[in-house]
């Protein structure tokens, strides 16, 4: 395979896998092979969850990750390609400026416009279905989804990594629900809010997810926003939990910043499952 790969180590002490990025992403969705994910070997497999405080972007993040991997329709992944690469581009440009300043004119907006933005914000939290978690806005129980990305690190001949993402609350009334998704996972994507910074439930997931030596992937949310501080937040982070600085991932749902980085970086970094003694190759996983 065409691919470089480098180690660098993360605040475990464990190698981080890099590969280069392809030119362009060849889009896959696994709604187009559900009869061929029998094929995926375990190796090729990632088992991850999103943890975070409660309204920092973990529902949000969690659809942006299945519009970009074709869960939601071809068309809607297309677009999401097309506007994250651009919308990244010009965030790691020093051009984010200009989206911040959109944004906070959006803000602004009232009457229709500001119901059509209410609309799209509940489009970007899919995995919240029950109806308490779509009035208010909450998480309340774990919801998990399979992806197929395609990734340079794959093993298989389609080049496929079959992503099994869960979504988990926030809020501390469901801590169980975080704690029984951190024990069906190998890896756990930490969210930390531009604007809030570290809260109380970001230091106790974070605690559940090391206890049980979990991977953890720091990422920034909601950096587009006029009141976001990522650099500030980013030092606060690396202070408290001993990340470095430069791993951790700068992401937007709402303008789809760093959903390419995050997916790859799930793919380098979260080991595969290991196999159970007496599996045979055919069940579930």
């Amino acid at each position: 395979k065409n691919y470089c790969r480098h180690q660098v180590y993360n605040h475990h002490q464990q190698p981080c896998r890099h590969f280069s990025k392809q030119e362009t992403p060849q889009l896959v969705s696994i709604t187009d092979h559900l009869d061929e994910l029998h094929k995926i070997p375990l190796a090729d497999v990632r088992n991850f969850c999103i943890i975070a405080h409660v309204d920092h972007g973990k529902s949000s993040m969690a659809s942006r990750l299945l519009e970009y991997t074709g869960n939601l329709g071809h068309d809607r992944q297309a677009t999401a390609h097309q506007l994250g690469e651009k919308t990244t581009t010009a965030y790691n440009q020093d051009e984010s400026s200009a989206i911040i300043k959109d944004n906070a004119d959006t803000s602004k907006e009232t009457g229709s416009k500001s119901t059509k933005h209410k609309e799209i914000k509940e489009e970007i939290t899919l995995l919240d279905t029950l109806k308490v978690e779509r009035e208010r806005g909450i998480t309340v129980k774990a919801s998990a989804a399979s992806m197929l990305y395609k990734h340079p690190s794959a093993t298989n001949d389609q080049g496929w990594i079959l992503l099994n993402m869960v979504d988990t609350p926030g809020h501390a009334d469901f801590g169980v629900e975080v704690s029984k998704s951190l024990a069906s996972i190998e890896g756990a994507v930490l969210l930390f809010d531009s604007v809030q910074g570290v809260q109380a439930q970001t230091l106790s997931v974070y605690d559940k997810a090391r206890a049980l030596g979990k991977q953890i992937l720091p990422a920034l949310t909601k950096i587009d926003i006029p009141s976001a501080r990522p650099l500030e937040v980013a030092l606060a982070v690396s202070d408290l939990f001993a990340f470095d600085p430069d791993t951790i991932m700068k992401t937007s749902a709402r303008n789809r910043i760093g959903v390419r980085e995050l997916l790859d970086s799930v793919c380098e970094n979260i080991p595969p499952p290991s196999p159970l003694s007496d599996d045979d190759g055919t069940m579930l996983r």
